[in-house]
């Protein structure tokens, strides 16, 4: 097998161990919240809730983490009263995600690829690199291998919207993932982004407060 192949499977073998890792985390995490609340350990479950949502938005903008899960389980446990502080830690949480996303320099971006010797790949990087936005997204346009990809790209709010909603996402990194990636493309404008955030993650907290924890069981 040549040198390419070994570091690509390094490579896959990392992010699989990453993946693993980060969803053994959110269980446990999510395990510690399913506590009884009593008048007796009240101030505890506050306590622990705060924290929860704190840890919540942070773990929700890394690729992988399983935080939506997390953020179901807080308002399954506690209620309604919990929906828009989950909500809120959401848009934080995505939107933390995008800006790492956008401040890992691009030639870190070409490195990586040029190390897994995908230099066409690289290359092309480069070139957008040296280009606006627009003149970005109409090269990708022109390049891209189908007219499904020409539409997301063309619609790319719309889509990263709806993204943040697809059972299964996880397989692209889950919410963190999604804005990670975003932010790298430096494709997306941020106020659009988060635009597109406050939209797309609005259902599911809309449909708790409407129904209450049925909707999620």
């Amino acid at each position: 097998m040549g040198a390419k192949y070994v570091r690509i499977v390094l490579v896959v073998l990392i992010i699989i161990g990453v993946a693993y890792l980060a969803n053994m985390a959110g269980d446990w995490i999510s395990q510690r919240l399913k506590m009884e609340i009593t008048p007796e350990n009240e101030n505890l479950v506050f306590g622990a809730t705060v924290f929860a949502i704190v840890l919540y938005a942070l773990l929700i903008s890394l690729p992988f983490v399983p935080g939506v899960e997390i953020g179901i389980g807080l308002m399954v446990m506690f209620g309604t009263p919990i929906a828009i502080p989950v909500y809120i830690s959401t848009i934080i949480g995505l939107s933390l995600g995008f800006v790492i996303g956008r401040l890992v320099p691009e030639k870190i971006i070409c490195g990586c690829f040029d190390f897994l010797g995908m230099s066409r790949i690289s290359g092309m990087l480069r070139d957008l690199a040296r280009k606006p936005v627009q003149e970005r997204m109409n090269m990708l346009v022109e390049r891209a291998p189908t007219r499904f990809i020409s539409f997301l790209l063309r619609n790319r709010y719309v889509a990263i919207a709806v993204a943040f909603n697809i059972p299964g996402n996880s397989v692209i990194g889950g919410g963190g993932g999604i804005a990670f990636i975003a932010g790298l493309s430096r494709l997306f404008s941020f106020p659009l982004y988060l635009l597109a955030v406050v939209i797309g993650v609005s259902p599911v907290v809309i449909l708790f407060l409407i129904f209450g924890p049925s909707v999620l069981g």
